[in-house]
């Protein structure tokens, strides 16, 4: 009885192991193949945004193409569209990617940085505000050997310029804004 139960513990043990990539931080694995795929240098896509203002939820649709620079820094272009405000944006964005790797583990987190400004349309006539965002996201790589991945960004945004109006539901007023916050998640092709 003894022998069958030890016998089993060293099975288990042996399958563990052959299943584990490490093993007491020692790699197990050869970590040259699981590194041969390297990082994309030029992602695409689009995605969708649930913005917030004035106490209020709007959303939004983008478009983002991004060149990676370097393993922890990229730069990029965007433009965005929301469903009720009478704004379009369109700007730069700098990525520091510091945590994770996305060929390797999967997903990347990083600290967004970008510039943009917004094309606003008052009855007055038309501005461009210029606006700073800054905000945190996270690169997911959906699949190991398919060419999709996943953002999923958290910012806020401050215009700098001309405000964004928006009338105000109950009283007779305009109310400006100047600092939106962001929930956008984007299906990103390399």
């Amino acid at each position: 009885m003894m022998f069958r139960s030890l016998t089993l513990l060293v099975v288990l043990f042996v399958a563990g192991v052959c299943l584990a990539d490490d093993f007491m931080g020692l790699p197990i694995e050869d970590r040259a193949k699981k590194d041969e795929r390297p990082l994309p240098s030029f992602l695409f896509g689009g995605g969708a945004s649930l913005d917030y203002y004035l106490k209020t939820f709007d959303g939004s649709v983008g478009v983002d193409a991004e060149y990676r620079l370097h393993k922890n820094h990229s730069l990029g272009v965007f433009g965005t569209v929301p469903f009720a405000a009478e704004f379009l944006e369109a700007g730069i964005d700098w990525h520091w990617y510091f945590l994770g790797s996305l060929m390797r583990s999967g997903h990347d987190d990083f600290l967004k940085f970008a510039v943009s400004g917004f094309y606003l349309d008052h009855e007055d006539g038309s501005h461009f505000s210029p606006v700073v965002s800054f905000g945190y996201g996270r690169d997911i790589l959906f699949f190991e050997k398919g060419s999709i991945a996943g953002r999923l960004e958290f910012f806020g945004s401050y215009v700098i310029g001309e405000p964004v109006e928006k009338e105000n539901e109950h009283l007779p007023i305009v109310e400006p804004v100047r600092f939106f916050l962001y929930l956008k998640f984007s299906v990103l092709f390399f």
